[in-house]
């Protein structure tokens, strides 16, 4: 997530673009190169040929990109969601804006294992995403879901920062004037913080 345009009257922030639609091309260019070079070898590459095109496909087809465009002059907030599959663009009024929530949860990952063992371990990593949420209960993402990195040190998980992207959505609650809560999972030790112009409040 970026802000693009940031002044009294109006803000613009982005997010996403091209890469998810490169990533997918190159797999799909990967599997037409593997299943052509090595099909005679072993039927089992076309498989992995078949495997490798439909994730780049589904890449493509599922790539996104967010803009928001908040203007004061006018009291309206534009949302446009580009991709293939699922494009959104809506308008609506900043005064029906009810908060900026980030939320953060915990979720295991599959990662190898140290020492050469051909085990899978699963890891906690921590995912964030940021939405505007409408006094009618509507939502839309501010960006994509994301993971932060994390390290074990014994039973102690030690977490990667995720601080710019929630002091942006922070930044936009400010410009909207309307509360920013971070929704931190249980085991984090801070379950609720809401900030509010006149300062923040810890549940």
């Amino acid at each position: 997530m970026k802000i693009t345009t940031l002044s009294a009257d109006e803000l613009e922030l982005k997010e996403g673009g091209t890469t998810g639609i490169v990533i997918g091309a190159a797999l799909v260019i990967a599997g037409v190169v593997v299943g052509y070079r090595l099909h005679n070898a072993n039927s089992f590459v076309i498989w992995i040929a078949l495997a490798l095109g439909a994730a780049g496909i589904a890449a493509i087809l599922f790539s996104s990109s967010i803009t928001v465009n908040a203007s004061k002059a006018t009291g309206q907030l534009r949302y446009q969601k580009k991709r293939l599959v699922g494009a959104q663009d809506a308008t609506y009024a900043i005064a029906d804006v009810f908060r900026i929530e980030t939320r953060k949860q915990w979720r295991l990952q599959n990662t190898p294992s140290s020492g050469g063992q051909n085990v899978n371990m699963q890891q906690p990593v921590l995912v964030a995403q940021s939405a505007i949420v409408f006094k009618d209960g509507r939502e839309v993402a501010l960006d994509h879901q994301k993971t932060s990195s994390t390290t074990s040190i014994g039973s102690t998980v030690l977490m990667g920062g995720q601080g710019a992207e929630t002091a942006m959505a922070a930044q936009v609650a400010k410009f909207l004037n309307v509360p920013f809560q971070e929704i931190m999972p249980p085991n984090m030790g801070a379950g609720i913080n809401i900030v509010s112009g006149s300062g923040g409040a810890q549940l």
